[in-house]
């Protein structure tokens, strides 16, 4: 019999005493009808045990916390952008989960580093027109203001081209589009244990690169051939690059002196830096006379017709490859042990006050709302704001749509997060991760944090203080997105603006079973994320083909030309924001390594008592801008100079 019987059965058999009978028995009574109904509440609410609830915590607090390639990807962006100030105001910034404290990773999965590349085009927010739609989306009128905007390409005339960011083009891009080619090719490494690759896809509000560890393609007819670089190839393919570039003189001097110094850095292995890996063989034919352009040489010379390759070589070694088809498949199916994400966004910084979030403060200033705190609401009423290309989710218009990007009032309000509040909203990332997978393409994690965000409102501080109080929020969160899906509209956070308007009834009515599911069986649900996964065996995931041809066609190509094409790309545009002035390409480079030393060891080189620093950064300076009369004279100097770069580098990097 059970628990809830039992006192069922005793409280009736009880109820046959009557006024008369002993005190106790009434007390007795009063007892069991309290158990009673405390054990129906138990059974019927959304309830999870302590010891099971204390489990799923200590997972999701170790799999948020900050790890120290999370900080390695803040120091990239500080890195980045004390290089591009030289020449503009281009900057990287890292957003999104990881720097929210809210990215989830797993053994086998670590999710993506999401990146917003912000152009120095700023956008008045006067240009704006909301979508009457999906107001959350916008079209930018470059008629409304008299800045320089109305030179760049418009559509019907007056509308501003969205494929200018979504491409980086040149015209709202000058440097930073450079860097993100370089940094972002797809790339083939070869490690002890595993097979690394690294393949680029197109996502609708940016650019997506894919890690896969231990890959291994199922199908042999479509895996791809690497070969090794060949660096007469390479050298040969670097000089008609060259050529056809407007690359001076100076900066093929000051080219020549870096990768002189990088070659002189070369590890012994090579496995442990993936800049050697990719570019190691590039590195090797830039030294010496090999950017000494022949006089005989011209742009016409073209080095297509042999891919710059050696005599007695195929042009090209991957068509030697019997039974490639040549109409492969859109998708392939990989295997692999790891992956991890990178999410990069470019977008326009906006100029002056949104209306939207004036009118986001009042409201909330106005009422009686428990959370974010006043300070929390007038910093993000302070902060930076964005528009990104992406189509609108009703009726999109490629050409033309936006997307306000609220990335640092979403950063802000994660940081007023208590650490119970994150566990709070940590556990619907599980869930969206684990039971609701199947929707999470669909239903993502802004969906999650936008109705976590409207329940907080209305949720007391003090709720968290104990683990049925965070399952008690969980469970609001969950019956709020019910009734949003319901009725087909879940608010935007900080605008007017419903984020599935283009959610179908259908769907909706999918989605609410699962989540009632969740409801009725949360434990259950909860351990398709937790419980334990085999990790001896592979993971599947299935690629576009088109990713793999680009990687293959790069690491077939002898000469490397996608690698060498990407250099040239940026050292022109660096040239451009140097005004031809190699000096000031030098002071971004040594301003940049002492970054590097002061992020990575924390030294100051231009601090007292680390004069040794400086005088090493001084000595990389001189030796950058040094134009060498012959590749002998380079060679003594950087005897003389590399030994003591090599400590202070090694030095940095511990």
């Amino acid at each position: 019999m059970s628990h809830t019987l039992s006192c069922f059965v005793s409280f009736h058999l009880l109820s046959g005493f009557t006024m008369g009978d002993d005190i106790w028995v009434l007390r007795l009574q009063g007892l069991l009808i309290l158990i009673y109904f405390s054990l129906v509440l138990r059974a019927t609410s959304f309830f999870i045990d302590d010891e099971r609830a204390e489990y799923y915590f200590q997972v999701l607090r170790e799999q948020s916390r900050m790890v120290k390639n999370d900080w390695r990807q803040h120091n990239y962006c500080k890195f980045i952008n004390t290089f591009t100030a030289h020449f503009g105001r281009e900057r990287c910034m890292v957003v999104g989960s990881t720097t929210e404290g809210t990215r989830l990773r797993s053994r086998r999965d670590e999710g993506d580093y999401d990146y917003l590349l912000i152009s120095d085009v700023v956008i008045p927010v006067e240009t704006l027109e909301n979508r009457p739609d999906v107001p959350c989306f916008v079209h930018i009128n470059v008629n409304k203001t008299k800045s320089s905007l109305s030179n760049l390409s418009t559509v019907d005339g007056k509308y501003m081209n969205s494929s200018l960011l979504k491409y980086f083009d040149e015209s709202v891009f000058k440097v930073l589009r450079s860097i993100y080619d370089v940094f972002t090719m797809p790339s083939l490494i070869l490690s002890e244990k595993y097979v690394h690759i690294k393949v680029n896809k197109e996502v609708k509000p940016g650019h997506n690169q894919m890690h896969f560890a231990g890959f291994e393609n199922l199908d042999v007819k479509y895996r791809y051939l690497q070969v090794e670089a060949d660096i007469k190839a390479i050298t040969k393919q670097l000089k008609h690059l060259l050529a056809k570039s407007t690359i001076s003189d100076d900066m093929v001097s000051l080219m020549s002196n870096i990768f002189s110094i990088l070659e002189e850095l070369r590890p012994e292995d090579i496995e442990s830096s993936l800049t050697f890996q990719t570019f190691g063989a590039l590195i090797k034919a830039g030294t010496d006379k090999t950017l000494t352009l022949s006089q005989s040489e011209s742009p016409e010379e073209s080095c297509e017709k042999d891919i710059c390759h050696m005599d007695g070589t195929s042009e090209d070694p991957l068509k030697d490859r019997e039974g490639f088809p040549e109409n492969a498949p859109e998708l392939i199916t990989i295997l692999f042990d790891y992956k991890s994400g990178r999410d990069f966004i470019p977008a326009f910084p906006l100029a002056g006050v949104l209306p939207c979030l004036t009118e986001w403060r009042s409201r909330l200033l106005k009422s009686k709302a428990i959370w974010p705190s006043r300070e929390t609401i007038e910093q993000i009423y302070r902060s930076e704001y964005y528009v990104i290309a992406k189509p609108a989710i009703v009726d999109p218009e490629p050409t033309k749509d936006f997307c306000i990007g609220f990335n640092n009032a979403e950063m802000i309000l994660a940081a007023s997060f208590s650490a119970e509040q994150k566990l709070c909203f940590l556990l619907l990332k599980s869930l969206q991760k684990g039971f609701l997978k199947e929707f999470s393409e669909r239903l993502t994690s802004y969906h999650w944090k936008s109705a976590f965000y409207h329940v907080l409102e209305t949720t007391k501080a003090e709720t968290f203080a104990t683990h049925s109080g965070i399952f008690f929020v969980l469970k609001e969160v969950l019956d709020y997105m019910v009734t949003c899906l319901e009725r087909r509209f879940l608010p935007h956070y900080f605008i007017n603006s419903n984020l599935i308007a283009h959610f179908t009834a259908e769907e909706c009515q999918k989605i609410i079973s699962s989540i009632q599911t969740i409801i009725a069986e949360p434990a259950k649900t909860l351990d398709d994320y937790f419980s334990p996964n085999n990790f001896d065996e592979k993971l599947v995931d299935q690629i576009p083909n088109a990713q793999i041809e680009d990687l293959r066609n790069q690491e077939g190509d002898l000469s490397r030309k996608t690698h060498a094409e990407a250099i040239i790309s940026l050292v022109e545009n660096i040239q451009k924001g140097t005004g031809n002035d190699p000096s000031k390409f030098v002071d971004a480079i040594t301003d940049t390594l002492a970054m590097v030393v002061k992020a990575e060891a924390g030294i100051d080189c231009f601090a007292p008592h680390f004069e040794f620093c400086a005088a090493i950064l001084n000595k990389a300076k001189k030796y950058l801008n040094t134009k060498f009369k012959s590749s002998e004279d380079r060679k003594e100097k950087l005897q003389e100079f590399a030994p003591i770069f090599a400590l202070y580098l090694s030095h940095s990097f511990g």
